[in-house]
């Protein structure tokens, strides 16, 4: 008998050895390929997270926006105005004290919206009105439209 010689227990043994060399290479490939694959979408994910709290930070600091802002402000330094006259004619207590919440209501709501603006300063009489009465997007507690549990 001769080394070279083929015979059917040789081939046996080199397509079982062979067999399980390949099924290890494909399983370390599946593995390689998986990781890439999942790393590779949760990357997309993240671009995509990143890509859209971008979009949202340009149009909420864009110009149309920031206008709007000034022009709510503005409305809503109004209404606290006419609500404080209204509380000036009012007639009893309960209307008083109903006209008193809500007024720190609206103060609230135009102290959120002067937090909100970025870029150019706010007008002067805005920026007296904030400082007499905002602190950190709500009303402060040394403003006359102060009311313990209004925001």
């Amino acid at each position: 008998m001769n080394d070279n010689e083929i015979t059917p227990g040789a081939v046996v043994s080199v397509f079982w050895r062979w067999f399980w060399v390949a099924i290890g290479g494909l399983a370390v490939l599946t593995a390689v390929i998986s990781l890439l694959y999942f790393t590779v979408w949760h990357e997309s994910w993240w671009f995509s997270n990143q890509n859209a709290n971008r979009q949202a930070h340009q149009i909420r600091n864009g110009y149309s926006n920031q206008q709007s802002l000034r022009d709510q402000i503005t409305a809503q330094i109004g209404n606290v105005t006419q609500a404080t006259t209204q509380i000036a004619f009012a007639t009893d207590a309960q209307q008083t004290a109903a006209l008193k919440a809500q007024r720190a209501a609206i103060a609230g709501i135009a102290c959120q919206d002067i937090a909100e603006v970025t870029g150019d300063p706010l007008p002067a009489q805005q920026q007296q009105w904030a400082a007499a009465n905002c602190q950190a997007g709500s009303v402060r507690p040394g403003s006359p439209y102060y009311e313990a549990g209004t925001p």
